[in-house]
């Protein structure tokens, strides 16, 4: 019958529209006029067809968005953006869950039981909840729909510490979903958990609230949340707690105190967090912690040492800063390890049992090398280079823990007498057997980088000769990794001026593999460069040749090799200036050979150079000054450079405050003034009482080229003077 009564079990739906439950409701083909019982106190409703599928409709579940959001994070307003206060879920009705009416009917039973004011049913609610599949996605999307989690939270307020105790684990195993996280921090659930934590006396109650932070913290959101609630401080005072906490194991511990050590690693967890975000450090500066960081790192609890030691390595770690007073928050953490005492309890971290402790150490460690050489002093005073040789023999086969060791060593091995405890300990030999290590070719690279570094030791420098240089030439043959090619060729530049390692670097036909990662292409296709070579392994290999050159100048390598003289031209109009300074030194190497200078003259090295002056790049400045020099030897060229202004733009390079740069002036006026125009020119502007500085100068190099300048300069206006006399005379013989 149409017109027939029917009982939906999904009478939620007019829960979620907002309005009255009623007990009957009455389906029908069409409208018609409601009809009123007398005698019976509930009426009945009737719906079409249409408007109960409406209905059906309200009541399909949520579909949460479960994409991370970003881990770094650089914010620094304490207001939510509006795009941070919408709910990051999508609805689609469409989509089949799988669920039953008789789940909803199920959920909603429980729910209403939980409210009991009875805690002995609110209990038992909550415990049959549990076992539900709460952690379902289909599941906390219905539990969502029902107002579950406002059910939950209201419990939070009550006194019962077996119902708190029973909500908050429901609500822990439901917040490891993305979807849930962004539901609770759209409750504002912060607010009460943040109060359990400054004022329930239950530890277990509390390490519950702050295991629950701890997931609402992995967003971006729930941090400030978290922050703006006064949670860092709350946070930093419960983990005050009695020093034997810290150093009892947890089987020794009394039954009361064992819940501490969960609260204080759950606490620590959520800080290491929270220190994704810079304002977060700031406060966490200001509540005391580092006075705490000394004793966290001693403890004999794993997971509390763990999330210790990644919040100090975030927090030493440099990154993009906002403007104002946090800028300088990473120098206040590293100098504040230095001042407590807490870098030697990190150095010997690195040799931890836990890969995770001695990775974050080791980062800790590295970041210190950033901004001062104390980082040194402290090593060495405190067996660092020990600790460093021992972690890497330990963490071998550790990749990850591997690459930020032996980045380490290289740091270090800058320093004169750290250099010399890995030549004492005998550590050369391990770091060799490096440079075959098949894991991961950073490791090879920074351990080329390390030994690059031991070649200023002359003793060491014959078992490197003899071990390493093959080893350098066969990664350049073989490898195609930009770090480790990058490292070879500093390796190889430095060798190059030893003259037994040069002429093993020649007979492995080492120049010509060095050349060969100089790009080749047209010049219509550098916008495409980045996509073949890295801008750090062509300045390597740029510089590498220019040492070559240098340190044998009889070995006219490019003599001939017009193709590549052409691609060294072509380089000079890419835009990464570092790349153009290496380019305008190798340029100026070259030019040497009057067979290659006339060629690149003809493939308009010139008309490049003049492009590049009015940079300010300063290392750019001063290659610039040396190539032109060499270039504009020949008179003719150096005529059409007067034209294009060039002594006007080396004048402004006068006025720079860097030295180098006014060290290579006279390079390039002593060029230019092979021509006789361009030494009158030179006289016009002024340029002479600069010379004559040049001149008295201690570097010989300055000083000869201002003198040769000066004496072109007298040369073309001794000849000028005297043709202008012959003139005059002459002029006066016709009269």
């Amino acid at each position: 019958m149409a017109d027939e009564l029917v009982e939906l079990a999904a009478q939620d739906v007019f829960v979620l529209l907002g309005v009255p439950v009623p007990d009957n409701i009455e389906i029908r083909n069409n409208l018609e006029e409601l009809d009123t019982h007398d005698g019976d106190e509930d009426s009945k409703i009737s719906l079409t067809e249409g408007e109960l599928i409406r209905f059906k409709t309200a009541t399909d579940p949520i579909v949460n968005d479960v994409t991370p959001l970003e881990e770094i994070d650089n914010s620094s307003t304490d207001s939510l953006t509006k795009s941070e206060k919408e709910e990051n879920r999508w609805y689609n009705p469409a989509m089949n869950t799988g669920l039953e009416r008789s789940d909803i009917e199920s959920l909603k039973k429980l729910l209403g039981a939980i409210k009991h004011t009875n805690p002995a049913t609110t209990v038992a609610a909550l415990t049959k909840l549990k076992k539900e599949p709460i952690t379902n996605e289909a599941y906390q999307n219905m539990f969502i729909a029902q107002n579950g989690f406002e059910v939950l939270i209201n419990i939070l307020e009550c006194n019962n510490d077996k119902c708190m105790i029973e909500s908050l684990n429901i609500i822990y195993k439901m917040s490891e979903n993305y979807g849930i996280q962004c539901s609770l921090c759209n409750l504002d659930v912060v607010k009460p958990l943040v109060s359990i934590l400054l004022f329930e006396k239950n530890v277990t109650v509390k390490s519950i609230a702050a295991a629950i932070l701890q997931n609402i913290s992995k967003l971006r959101k729930g941090r400030k949340l978290i922050r703006l609630n006064n949670g860092i401080r709350i946070l930093v005072q419960s983990m005050k707690v009695p020093n034997n906490i810290f150093l009892t194991p947890v089987k020794k511990l009394s039954l009361v105190n064992r819940p501490i050590v969960k609260l204080l690693t759950k606490c620590a967890g959520t800080l290491n967090s929270l220190c994704k975000s810079l304002k977060s450090q700031e406060e966490l500066w200001h509540c005391g912690f580092m006075q705490l960081i000394p004793l966290f790192l001693k403890t004999i609890h794993v997971n509390i040492q763990l999330c210790v030691m990644s919040l100090i390595a975030e927090c030493c770690r440099s990154r993009s800063n906002t403007a104002g007073q946090k800028e300088n928050m990473n120098y206040k953490f590293k100098l504040a390890l230095k001042e407590f005492n807490i870098l030697p309890q990190i150095i010997q971290l690195m040799v931890s049992s836990i890969d995770e402790i001695a990775e974050k150490a080791a980062e800790t460690i590295l970041f210190m090398f950033e901004d001062d050489t104390s980082i040194y002093d402290i090593l060495l005073k405190n067996k660092g280079m020990r600790a460093i040789f021992e972690a890497i023999q330990k963490f071998q086969n550790v990749q990850c823990v591997m690459v930020i060791l032996i980045t380490v060593l290289w740091k270090s091995s800058m320093n004169t007498y750290c250099r010399a405890i890995i030549i004492e300990d005998s550590f050369v030999n391990h770091l060799l057997e490096l440079l075959s290590y098949p894991y991961n070719d950073q490791v090879v690279g920074y351990t080329v980088a390390t030994l690059t570094e031991l070649w200023k030791s002359e003793s060491l420098r014959p078992t490197l000769r003899q071990k390493a240089l093959p080893k350098y030439l066969e990664l350049l043959r073989l490898s195609q990794h930009d770090l480790i090619l990058t490292f070879v060729c500093t390796a190889l530049s430095k060798a190059s001026s030893d003259p037994e390692s040069m002429e093993i670097i020649n007979q492995a036909h080492g120049f010509q593999m060095v050349l060969g990662l100089l790009p080749s292409l047209k010049i219509d296709q550098f916008d495409k460069y980045d996509d073949f070579n890295g801008s750090e392994m062509i300045i390597a290999a740029t510089e590498c040749l220019t040492m070559m050159i240098h340190n044998m100048p009889n070995m006219n390598h490019f003599k001939r090799m017009y193709k590549a003289l052409c691609d060294l031209v072509n380089l000079l109009t890419h835009n990464h200036l570092d790349i153009l300074a290496a380019a305008c030194g190798l340029i100026e190497v070259i030019a040497s050979f009057d067979d290659n200078l006339k060629f690149m003259i003809d493939a308009g090295v010139i008309e490049n150079l003049t492009k590049l002056l009015p940079t300010t790049h300063n290392n750019l400045r001063a290659n610039l000054c040396k190539a032109l020099g060499k270039c504009c030897r020949v008179g003719i060229k150096g005529r059409k450079m007067c034209c294009k202004y060039i002594l006007e733009q080396l004048m402004v390079y006068m006025e720079t405050g860097d030295q180098t740069v006014k060290d290579n002036i006279p390079m390039a006026l002593s060029g230019l003034s092979v021509d006789p125009l361009n030494c009158v020119k030179i006289e016009i502007l002024g340029f002479i009482p600069f010379l004559r500085k040049c001149m008295k100068s201690s570097n010989s190099e300055m000083a000869d080229a201002a003198n040769k300048c000066m004496k072109n300069v007298r040369q073309a206006c001794t000849g000028i003077g005297q043709y202008r006399d012959c003139k005059t005379l002459s002029t006066l013989e016709e009269i």
